[in-house]
């Protein structure tokens, strides 16, 4: 196909305007004309240059396939869904600039074009510029910003440790017959009959009997394992790799344990791990390795950064990730940041829970020129909870001691006072710690002197040597328990909403897709659509607002 851009110019034929007056009235006041006149111009079909070189027949329009996956995540919907709106949808009809005789679209072109998508990894591009043009056209502010996560699964059944052998053998014996017939006839009856022949031969197993079929299952998987590792057809052979992973993630080969007769293992040749023993990043469905377990299930976590002045009448969402379900928040904080400055969307100031706090944090977030307003966990309190401020009183404290007291730089690696307002004599790096000496003239006599956390040596000058993130950790816990960080923290609870309307508006919560790559593609596009609806619906109310406005300006003049 050879590379073909989008004609702007719009035809008489569309059904915008061969409709009657009343009803194009109606039309107008839909989502539809600020879809095709705000959303759909900022789609850079330029990205796609590269995925359509080949010489022939010239590309569908570029701006209307992304279009139409945007409203195909606005709505949920599946790809016969899309065409049927397509065809009939007069609200679609407009919001692409289609006349009835080109709104049609094979579900061929709308797989390949999504193929064209993943393998250049445009999800996160065509998110990032369409949101970023957003930003500019509504002037958006983006010095505030909020951050969470999310815990989504994508199109896979949630296996007990048994139901993932048993289908991950199952899985590869299936490929096996579909692809390498010949090699099958090398594997026994019996073994071919408990995964192919008789389905839920294991799935239907008693909890009492769960022990000993998990043995079976386990002497099954290490005997394909070792019969096929030296076949050279297999060496690539998705389903066996996969198996040989879980196989060595779930069990242990015991090496003094001696083949049976015939090549057959003893029931002591193998070892099914231990629930502890086995890792958070272990694979949890054979249909989808990379979704891995954490302490809100099987699936992955999805970042979610938007913006959140208080006044404010649009926000939009500027960056989604997708991480694996055992990786912690904590190391989510800095490579967001980093994204949002990237894509030329980087915050001031960043809310965020405790998940994402901690010195190391501040510390980092502060040398981007980023303000980190997140709790981190104080060990003289209670245990800090999500949706509030840990620790936050109703009453101001007293003079803070200890380095609350203190003045850093924004990074907090240089000590600029102590609590009394005196600056060091001397400040300077010492590898991994700050150094700051004081004069023992003034420290003398200072009244904070009970509580100073400078050592004093016999000189009579006091010295602190900190590292940044436990000076920034000490900080944040006297902060933390101020009124003033519970107001202004207040509006980060703001965006578990949003996640939500992704989930269950959206379709976020369990993507029809799987893989973490075809993941990532189906997130940004929904969380795309979240942004374009909320900019159509704040076009409308502009709209609306204007037209609220004539009358009063028509009597005043």
């Amino acid at each position: 196909m050879g590379f073909r851009t989008t004609d702007p110019q719009r035809s008489l034929l569309e059904s915008e305007f061969l409709l009657p007056a009343k009803k194009r009235r109606i039309l107008e006041k839909s989502w539809a004309i600020p879809f095709r006149d705000e959303i759909l111009p900022l789609i850079d079909e330029e990205l796609f240059r590269d995925a359509f070189k080949e010489r022939g027949r010239p590309n569908v329009s570029i701006q209307m396939q992304v279009g139409l996956h945007i409203l195909k995540e606005w709505n949920d919907l599946t790809d016969e869904q899309v065409i049927e709106n397509l065809q009939f949808n007069l609200q679609w009809h407009a919001a692409l600039g289609l006349t009835a005789d080109t709104a049609d679209i094979s579900q061929k072109t709308l797989h390949n074009f999504r193929k064209r998508m993943l393998d250049l990894g445009l999800g996160r591009q065509i998110f990032e510029t369409v949101t970023a043009g957003l930003v500019k056209k509504t002037g958006v502010s983006l010095a505030v910003q909020r951050l969470d996560s999310t815990h989504v699964v994508s199109n896979i059944a949630k296996l007990s440790r048994l139901g993932l052998l048993t289908e991950t053998v199952t899985h590869f014996l299936k490929d096996l017959r579909r692809e390498h017939e010949a090699l099958l006839s090398g594997v026994s009856k019996a073994l071919v009959e408990r995964y192919l022949d008789r389905e839920g031969y294991f799935a239907d197993a008693k909890r009492d009997e769960v022990p000993r079929r998990l043995d079976r299952v386990s002497r099954d998987m290490l005997w394909l394992v070792q019969r096929f590792k030296e076949v050279e057809a297999l060496h690539d052979f998705e389903s066996f790799v996969i198996m040989q992973r879980v196989f060595g993630e779930q069990c242990d080969v015991l090496e003094s344990a001696s083949a049976g007769k015939g090549g057959k293992r003893g029931k002591d040749a193998v070892r099914p791990r231990e629930p502890r023993e086995v890792g958070a990043d272990s694979v949890q469905s054979p249909h989808d390795p990379d979704a891995t377990y954490g302490h809100k299930g099987k699936g992955y976590e999805v970042q979610i950064a938007e913006t959140c002045g208080e006044d404010e009448d649009l926000r939009l969402v500027t960056h989604v990730s997708v991480n694996g379900a055992h990786e912690s928040d904590t190391h989510a904080t800095v490579p967001v940041i980093e994204a949002l400055d990237k894509a030329g969307m980087k915050p001031e100031v960043i809310i965020a829970d405790t998940a994402y706090g901690g010195g190391e944090n501040i510390v980092e977030a502060a040398k981007r020129d980023v303000e980190l307003v997140a709790p981190v966990q104080d060990p003289a309190k209670n245990e800090p909870r999500d949706n509030d401020v840990p620790c936050a009183t109703d009453e101001p404290a007293p003079r803070p001691a200890g380095l609350a007291g203190w003045s850093f730089s924004s990074d907090f690696h240089k000590v600029l006072t102590c609590t009394a307002g005196q600056a060091p004599i001397t400040a300077k790096r010492d590898g991994k710690f700050i150094l700051a000496v004081f004069s023992a003239e003034h420290c003398a006599d200072c009244p904070f002197a009970a509580g100073c956390p400078a050592s004093k040596l016999r000189n009579g000058t006091r010295r602190l040597r900190k590292r940044p993130a436990a000076i920034a950790t000490e900080v944040r816990q006297y902060e933390q328990r101020q009124p003033s960080f519970k107001t202004r923290y207040k509006i980060r609870s703001g965006v578990e909403s949003t996640n939500r309307e992704a989930k269950q508006r959206h379709g976020l919560a369990k993507p029809r897709v799987r893989g973490r790559a075809r993941l990532e593609l189906a997130v940004h596009l929904k969380v795309l659509a979240l942004n374009a609806k909320r900019t159509c619906g704040y076009y409308l109310q502009l709209a609306a607002a204007e037209i609220r406005l004539e009358p009063q300006m028509a009597l005043a003049g």
